[in-house]
């Protein structure tokens, strides 16, 4: 089993993370980058992840809003969608008892007088 790096994605999927076969990570290795950019772009498959299980709370990806997004038994799914899994764990890291998300307060604007 891969482990996840320190932005939420398998250590092999992540670019920044990943080490390239002249053992440099990819984002940092010259050669790596000249290759990348001299091949034409292509359209990649969409990527499915696999759903976690993290504090009783199932995280998944949805591809439709390209985000995480955590749900729990017997719930509809959360109303945000996270950059990542860390992301949406910490969420739920910090959702009240209750588990029900809270909106964040609006912040007041300063209008010159």
């Amino acid at each position: 089993m891969s482990t996840q790096c320190i932005h939420g994605f398998l250590t092999d999927q992540c670019v920044s993370c990943r080490t390239c076969p002249h053992g440099q990570m990819t984002s940092n290795c010259v050669r790596c980058r000249a290759t990348l950019a001299a091949r034409p772009s292509s359209k990649t498959p969409v990527v499915t992840y696999p759903s976690e299980e993290h504090a009783g709370f199932e995280i998944f990806f949805e591809p439709a809003v390209s985000g995480w997004r955590y749900r729990g038994p017997d719930e509809a799914a959360s109303p945000l969608s996270y950059r990542s899994a860390f992301l949406a764990r910490k969420a739920v890291d910090q959702l009240p008892e209750g588990g029900t998300p809270v909106a964040a307060p609006k912040k007041a604007s300063k209008k010159n007088k």
